[in-house]
C-alpha cells in the first residue's frame, strides 16, 4: 500500500514541477501595418491556438519547450517561426502578413476558437460581445447589452436608475447576471448593471434562454455574463468623461503580475449626475388637490445619483498549485435621491435612499487537479453591506418644486429604514474531459441572505425582531459530447432549493398582533439539453430545450426596502419549459468582405410566472404569481464587415407574452409594460493613420427603434393612459485613437433628434444628451 501512495505522491510532485507555463504574445498586422483581427496563431502538432483581438495581439500558453509558431489569416500568406520557451519565461513575436495573391476559400483551416466564437458556436442560443472596441466611448453596460438580438433594456430614468433587463420575453429577476461567471446575487445596488462602467468588462456574454450548467443558475429567461479584463503583465486603464445633466464618470483599472506570478489589480470607478432633465407632467394643485389636465415641461429637481466602488485583488497566478490564486475585497457606496414612484402622477422633494457594499472575495482555479484533464474552480464572496431609507418630510410638493405642509408625516410611507444584508455566495466547478468527445461537469451554487433592519420612526417595530432569511441551492450535472467537428450535444439536469423564514402577523384581532416565525421552501428538478450541427463551414443548425425553475428572490418575498413593493412571502417558485430553435450562417462575400446572419424562435410556456402587479393611484405594488404565461417569439440579426474599416449590423424582436391563467379577467391578453417589436441599427466606418500615424479614427451611429405597447393589460379598452408611443431615436459617437491606442478622445451625442423616449409605466427618458471621454491606456 505504501509503495502505491509513493508512487502517487511522485506522480502529484512531477505534475505540479513540470506542469509549469511558459507564455508567447506579440501583434499581427497586415503589410499596411495595420492590426489584423481573428489572425490564428498557434503551435504545431498541438491544440494550443488562438486568434488576435481586435488591437491584432495575442497570447500562448504552453509548457517550456522548442515549438514552431503558425500565423495564418483568411487571405493571407501564413507566416511560420520557431521558438524556444523556458519555464515561466514571456517571449514575444510579432508577425506581418503578406496578402496572399492566389487566396480561396477552400485553403483555409481553422484551427482553435476565441472565446466569442466557442459560446455563439455551441448549442446555447446565446451571443458574445467584444467590449473592447466600446471603451473609448460614453457607452454604459446596458447600452452594449442592446446590441444583441432579442434584448431591450428598460429604464425608470437617467443615470444609475432602475434596470429592467428583458431576453426572449422573460425580465427582471427572470434573467440572472454574472460576473466572470459568479451571481452577482450578493452584490449590493452599489455594484449592479446600471452602473458599472463599460471599460471593466472584456466581452458581455448573453445566454437566451437555456443557460450552462457551469453557472449554476436558477436563471429562468437566460443569463449575462460580465467577463473582467484579465490581462496578465502591467497595464493601466484610466478614463474621464463629462456631459449634458452635470454627468461625471470616471475609471482606472491598473494590475501588475510578475514573473514570479504574484498579481495585483485594482478597479475603481464613480458615477455622478444631477439627472435634471426635462419631462412631460401633471401639476398638482394644493388648493384644489387635482392635478392638471395638461402635461407641463418640468426639469428634475431631485434626481441626483451618485456611486463610488474600489476593487482590489492580490495573490497569485500560474503556479504549480494553482492557476489563480486571488484574495478581493470590495467597497461601495450609493447615494440614489427618488424624484416619483412608479408613476410620474406624483413628485417627491426629499426621498432619498443610500446602499453600501463591504465585500470580501475568494476565487481558487486549478486545471489538470491531481490528475489530467481534471479542471477545479471555487468562488466565495460575503456582503456585510447594507443600506439606509429616507422619508421623514412634512412636506408635499409638486413637479414644479412647490410645496405645502403636508396633513401626513413622509411622502411615499412615514420611514427612517436601515438595514443590514448579509449576503453571501458559494461556488464550485468540476470540468472532467474523460476523453477526446466527452466531458462531465458538476457545479454546485449556494446563495444565503439574511436582512437584519430597525424602523426607527415605528414605536412597535415587531417584524423586525427577528432576521429575514433566504437560502438558496442549485445543483447542476452536465455532460458535453462533442462526437466530431460538426456535431456536438449537451445534456443535464438541476436540483433547486429554498428555505425562506420571516417575522409575520398571522392575524390581527381586537387590535391585538400574533407574529410568528413563519418558514416557506420547496424543491424544484430541471433537465435539458443543447444541440449543434454544422451543415457546412458556414451554416451552423442548433436547438436546445430546459424544463427549469426560478426561485423566489428576497426582494420579491420581504419587499423592497425603499417602500414602493410590498412583501409577498407566499411567492411560489416559477417554473418553465423553454424552447429555441435557430441557425447561423456566416459567407465570405469576396476576399475582404464578410456576411453572416443569425435566426432563432423560441417559445416560453411558463407556470405560476412572478410579475410586479403595479397600481396606478399610488405607485406602489407586490409581486404575484400569475398561472400560466406563453410566449413564443423571434429574433434575428445580420452582420457584415468590410475589411477592418467598416462594420454593420441590424437586428429585430419579436414576441407575444400572453396570460393564459383559465378564468382570469386577462385571459389571452397581451402582459403589460413589455416591448413586443423592437430592433435596431448600427455602423462604424473607421480610418486608419488619421492625422498622426498610429492613430484610428471612428464613427459610430446606432438606431434604436421600439414598437408602441400597452402598460396596463389591453382588456382596459377605454384607458387613455395606457399606451406608450413608437419610439425611434439616433445615437451618433466618434472615437479618436493615436499612439497606438495610448490616448483616446471621444464625443458622443445620444437622442440627436431630441425624441421624447419612454421606458417603464410610460416614464420618460432623458432628452438629448452630448459628452467628451478622455482616456489613457497602456499595456
Amino acid at each position: 500500500m505504501g509503495k502505491y501512495v509513493g508512487v502517487l505522491l511522485l506522480y502529484v510532485w512531477s505534475h505540479f514541477s513540470f506542469g509549469q507555463n511558459a507564455k508567447l504574445n506579440g501583434v499581427v498586422k497586415d503589410n499596411e501595418g495595420l492590426p489584423l483581427i481573428n489572425a490564428t496563431v498557434f503551435f504545431k502538432n498541438t491544440s494550443t491556438a488562438t486568434y488576435t483581438d481586435f488591437d491584432g495581439k495575442y497570447i500562448l500558453k504552453s509548457s517550456p519547450g522548442s515549438y514552431t509558431v503558425i500565423c495564418s489569416a483568411v487571405g493571407f500568406i501564413k507566416k511560420t517561426m520557431t521558438v524556444v520557451l523556458d519555464k515561466n519565461e514571456t517571449k514575444t513575436i510579432n508577425f506581418n502578413l503578406e496578402l496572399d495573391p492566389n487566396y480561396a476559400l477552400d485553403d483555409v483551416v481553422i484551427i482553435g476558437k476565441t472565446e466569442v466564437r466557442k459560446i455563439e458556436e455551441s448549442g446555447f442560443n446565446a451571443v458574445a460581445i467584444d467590449a473592447k472596441p466600446f471603451h473609448n466611448a460614453t457607452v454604459g453596460m446596458s447600452e452594449l447589452l442592446e446590441q444583441a438580438s432579442g434584448v431591450k433594456i428598460q429604464e425608470v430614468g437617467g443615470l444609475g436608475s432602475e434596470t429592467n433587463v428583458t431576453i426572449n420575453g422573460l425580465s427582471g429577476r427572470h434573467v440572472r447576471f454574472f460576473i466572470d461567471g459568479m451571481p452577482m446575487d450578493a452584490m449590493s445596488s452599489a455594484f449592479q448593471i446600471n452602473n458599472i462602467p463599460i471599460n471593466l468588462a472584456e466581452r458581455v456574454e448573453v445566454y437566451k434562454g437555456v443557460v450552462p450548467v457551469n453557472f449554476g443558475s436558477d436563471a429562468l429567461g437566460g443569463a449575462i455574463n460580465i467577463v473582467t479584463k484579465k490581462a496578465e503583465g502591467s497595464y493601466v486603464d484610466a478614463s474621464y468623461s463629462y456631459g449634458s445633466f452635470n454627468t461625471h464618470r470616471s475609471f482606472v483599472n491598473a494590475g501588475y503580475t510578475s514573473k514570479s506570478g504574484f498579481t495585483a489589480q485594482i478597479s475603481a470607478f464613480q458615477n455622478y449626475s444631477d439627472n435634471d432633465y426635462y419631462v412631460d407632467a401633471t401639476i398638482k394643485d394644493f388648493e384644489t388637490n387635482l392635478l392638471s389636465q395638461e402635461t407641463q415641461s418640468v426639469r428634475r429637481f431631485h434626481d441626483v445619483y451618485h456611486n463610488e466602488t474600489v476593487i482590489a485583488k492580490i495573490g497569485l497566478v500560474n503556479k504549480p498549485f494553482a492557476d489563480q490564486l486571488l484574495f478581493g475585497f470590495s467597497l461601495g457606496h450609493e447615494y440614489d435621491e427618488i424624484q416619483h414612484p412608479a408613476y410620474l402622477n406624483l413628485a417627491f422633494g426629499e426621498k432619498y435612499q443610500t446602499s453600501t457594499l463591504i465585500m470580501p472575495s475568494f476565487l481558487y482555479k486549478k486545471d489538470d487537479l491531481f490528475i489530467k484533464n481534471l479542471d477545479f474552480s471555487f468562488a466565495a464572496n460575503y456582503n456585510f453591506g447594507g443600506g439606509h431609507n429616507y422619508d421623514l418630510s412634512d412636506r408635499e410638493y409638486n413637479w414644479l418644486g412647490e410645496w405645502v405642509i403636508s396633513n401626513s408625516l413622509g411622502e411615499s410611507s412615514y420611514s427612517d429604514f436601515i438595514y443590514e444584508d448579509n449576503n453571501g455566495t458559494i461556488n464550485f466547478n468540476l470540468d472532467y474531459q474523460i476523453n477526446d468527445k466527452h466531458k462531465l461537469t458538476v457545479n454546485n451554487i449556494y446563495n444565503f441572505f439574511s436582512r437584519e433592519a430597525d424602523e426607527r420612526k415605528a414605536e412597535d417595530d415587531y417584524i423586525n425582531d427577528e432576521p429575514r432569511v433566504n437560502n438558496r441551492t442549485v445543483l447542476g450535472v452536465g455532460l458535453t459530447s462533442d462526437f466530431s467537428s460538426k456535431f456536438s450535444t449537451s445534456v443535464f439536469g438541476k436540483v433547486y432549493s429554498y428555505h425562506a423564514s420571516a417575522f409575520l402577523n398571522l392575524s390581527q384581532l381586537n387590535g391585538i398582533d400574533n407574529f410568528e416565525i413563519v418558514t416557506n421552501g420547496d424543491t424544484k428538478f430541471g433537465y435539458g439539453f443543447t444541440t449543434t450541427y454544422f451543415i457546412n463551414n458556414n451554416l451552423q443548425l442548433k436547438a436546445n430545450f430546459e424544463n427549469t425553475c426560478r426561485l423566489p428572490v428576497s426582494d420579491e418575498l420581504f419587499g423592497a426596502v425603499f417602500g414602493f413593493y410590498v412583501a409577498n412571502f407566499d411567492l411560489k417558485p416559477e417554473t418553465s419549459r423553454n424552447y429555441n430553435l435557430g441557425f447561423n450562417y456566416n459567407t465570405n462575400i469576396s476576399n475582404n468582405s464578410v456576411l453572416g446572419f443569425d435566426v432563432n424562435a423560441f417559445y416560453r410556456y411558463t407556470s405560476d410566472y412572478i410579475r410586479l402587479n403595479i397600481t396606478y393611484s399610488q405607485g406602489e405594488g407586490t409581486y404575484e404569481n400569475t398561472e400560466l404565461v406563453k410566449t413564443p417569439g423571434i429574433d434575428m440579426e445580420m452582420r457584415y464587415s468590410y475589411k477592418n474599416r467598416f462594420t454593420s449590423g441590424v437586428s429585430f424582436s419579436y414576441l407575444e407574452p400572453k396570460n393564459y391563467t383559465e378564468g382570469s379577467t386577462y385571459y389571452k391578453s397581451t402582459l403589460p409594460n413589455q416591448p413586443t417589436m423592437f430592433g435596431q441599427f448600427n455602423a462604424s466606418y473607421f480610418v486608419n493613420n488619421f492625422w498622426l500615424d498610429q492613430s484610428k479614427l471612428s464613427f459610430n451611429y446606432t438606431l434604436q427603434y421600439v414598437d408602441a405597447f400597452l402598460y396596463d393589460y389591453d382588456a382596459y379598452q377605454a384607458s387613455n393612459r395606457a399606451e406608450v408611443p413608437e419610439q425611434v431615436s439616433h445615437d451618433f459617437f466618434l472615437t479618436y485613437s493615436w499612439k497606438h491606442g495610448k490616448y483616446n478622445l471621444s464625443l458622443d451625442c445620444k437622442n440627436i433628434l431630441d425624441e421624447k423616449l419612454y421606458d417603464n409605466f410610460s416614464l420618460q427618458k432623458p432628452g438629448r444628451s452630448f459628452s467628451v471621454k478622455l482616456r489613457y491606456f497602456i499595456d
